[in-house]
């Protein structure tokens, strides 16, 4: 999880947002095909490029960029670290000891239901949270 949100904050960067907001994070998420991000997303039955495409395209136009920013210079904006918040409460609830992606999946899910992302693709708490329970055959990580 850690090297997710660090390449989020290269995005960011690389966008020249002053702040790493939770798009940032869930277009680098989306573009990682062997997470459990992903796999909630496909058993979702969204199409994972074009989400990442959407995800992409909403990162971009988040905030008129700064003249010049690096990754170390970003800060968390409130709603990502909320978010983060959220995916560790999640992490909490479900009884894992480890924090990842589809804990920030329901976490987003949660946070801000119907959405964005979440109303274009149909996506909702229930079913993903199903959908993880059955993908993870009830064990926890």
């Amino acid at each position: 999880m850690a090297a997710a949100v660090r390449s989020a904050s290269e995005l960011a960067a690389a966008q020249r947002s002053p702040e790493l907001f939770t798009i940032h994070l869930l277009t680098v998420l989306s573009a990682q095909n062997d997470s459990t991000f992903s796999a909630l997303l496909i058993a979702g039955d969204v199409d994972l490029a074009a989400f990442h495409e959407f995800a992409s395209n909403r990162s971009r136009q988040m905030i008129p960029p700064v003249s010049r920013v690096s990754a170390d210079d970003i800060r968390p904006s409130q709603e990502h670290a909320a978010l983060l918040e959220g995916a560790a409460t999640e992490m909490s609830e479900i009884g894992d000891s480890r924090l990842g992606t589809e804990h920030v999946l329901l976490a987003a899910l949660k946070y801000r239901p119907g959405k964005g992302a979440w109303a274009v693709f149909g996506l909702s708490y229930a079913p993903v949270r199903k959908s993880l329970d059955a993908l993870r055959k009830n064990s926890n990580v």
